[in-house]
């Protein structure tokens, strides 16, 4: 139809809000003492400043290997995503994560889970 916008961009332009409990995380890590600590989106908008394309709030929840919740983070992290060329701002700095499976860190899971593109 014309005069529509396709759908994909009226929900990129909406924010939308995502609870923890609720959103699979996008970066696990695992330290000593089988506790974890997973990242989740809480929430992703598209970003006010031309520098940035998105600008998330990420959860964290800490567990035990069976399970139980230690600790669930209940304020939220700022950071800003761009998707291309891929960079992250977070703490008052900006990161080029670089995708390697030997150095992942949460940097590049959090720009592809954001920047991935949707499957039709």
């Amino acid at each position: 139809m014309r005069g529509l916008l396709p759908l994909s961009a009226v929900l990129v332009a909406l924010p939308y809000s995502v609870h923890a409990a609720e959103s699979l995380p996008f970066h696990t890590s695992v330290f000593p003492g089988d506790v974890s600590v997973a990242l989740t989106l809480r929430s992703v908008i598209a970003s006010q400043s031309v520098d940035y394309d998105y600008e998330v709030t990420i959860g964290l929840a800490e567990r035990t290997s069976d399970g139980r919740t230690l600790f669930i983070d209940q304020g939220g992290h700022a950071a800003k995503v761009k998707c291309m060329p891929g960079k992250v701002f977070v703490g008052g700095r900006d990161y080029t994560p670089l995708p390697s499976e030997a150095t992942r860190d949460w940097k590049e899971d959090l720009l592809e889970s954001v920047c991935q593109s949707p499957v039709s």
